[in-house]
């Protein structure tokens, strides 16, 4: 029985065994890097679930119209059927230790990769040809990139571990002190800016003038949870925090893969099913 199956067997055997009525459920899809794996899980119904293999080096999704999503690849990206998992006619695959991938409001896609130099970025067309390209110098251990208004860049890097936003030619306009190695930042409505920690296991929230005003996760203030890892995360309409628990370096199976914050850090929902997944690294909630 394949790792799919068995978690389908395992989710109908709780529904009997528990009932179900009032508890969360969520549909969700979410990039396992420890089995180069997309997953599309959704808690209602088991029997729409599915699981495709994806190339290494896979972190970022981004939703796109017409039932499909966009994933990074480390060579590239690709689209993939939101619906069958089966993979669309879009792919690129032609670069190397690509993190993020982002498709653009006129169609444009805009991948993000590191080299020695720094984080390298490729803007490609409609068609994934190449229209440019710059780098981004002396910038390292980029994860995830997101293109905020005017096209200013926010990012997280290492040495020192912080969140930086970049306006087009490579300046710094404004950043902040992460007190750990950052996976994922967004920019909120209110100018605040969320950013994940990972070994910190916290999400934090950062003010304009790059102060912490709240946080959310943290490993003493949740033992039972065996967070190790933050890294990708998604922010729901009634502001609650889904995180990506990454259990790689040999944790697998030591914690839960995805838990749910509210404001106030209490636990509202977590899925720990290790049959289909071992190491999440990137989700998106998709019942909005």
């Amino acid at each position: 029985m394949n790792p799919l199956s068995r978690y389908l067997a395992a989710v109908a055997l709780v529904a009997i065994a528990t009932p179900v009525s009032g508890a969360v459920q969520h549909r969700f899809l979410c990039i396992d890097n420890g089995r180069n794996c997309l997953l599309y899980v959704d808690q209602s119904q088991p029997a729409a679930s599915w699981s495709v293999s994806i190339p290494p080096g896979s972190r970022d999704l981004q939703v796109l119209d017409g039932n499909r999503v966009l994933v990074s690849h480390g060579n590239g990206a690709a689209e993939y059927d939101l619906g069958t998992g089966q993979r669309r006619s879009w792919s690129v695959d032609r670069y190397a230790q690509v993190s993020s991938a982002q498709r653009l409001a006129d169609g444009r896609t805009l991948l993000a990769a590191n080299s020695a130099a720094g984080v390298a970025l490729y803007e490609l067309d409609r068609d994934g040809r190449e229209l440019g390209r710059r780098l981004l110098d002396g910038l390292k251990d980029l994860r995830l990139l997101r293109v905020l208004d005017r096209g200013h860049l926010l990012l997280t890097v290492s040495g020192p571990c912080r969140v930086l936003e970049i306006v087009d030619q490579g300046q710094i306009v404004w950043q902040a002190k992460l007190p750990d190695k950052g996976y994922k930042a967004v920019r909120l409505p209110n100018g605040n800016t969320l950013a994940s920690t990972g070994g910190a296991a916290t999400v934090v929230e950062f003010s304009p003038a790059g102060e912490q005003v709240s946080a959310v996760g943290g490993k003493q203030n949740h033992p039972q949870l065996g967070l190790d890892w933050f890294s990708g995360f998604d922010l729901l309409p009634n502001g609650n925090v889904v995180v990506a628990n990454w259990l790689g370096h040999g944790k697998q199976g030591t914690g839960v893969h995805l838990v749910e914050f509210n404001r106030d850090n209490g636990v509202v929902w977590t899925w720990d099913d290790q049959d289909p997944a071992t190491t999440i690294t990137n989700v998106l909630v998709l019942d909005r």
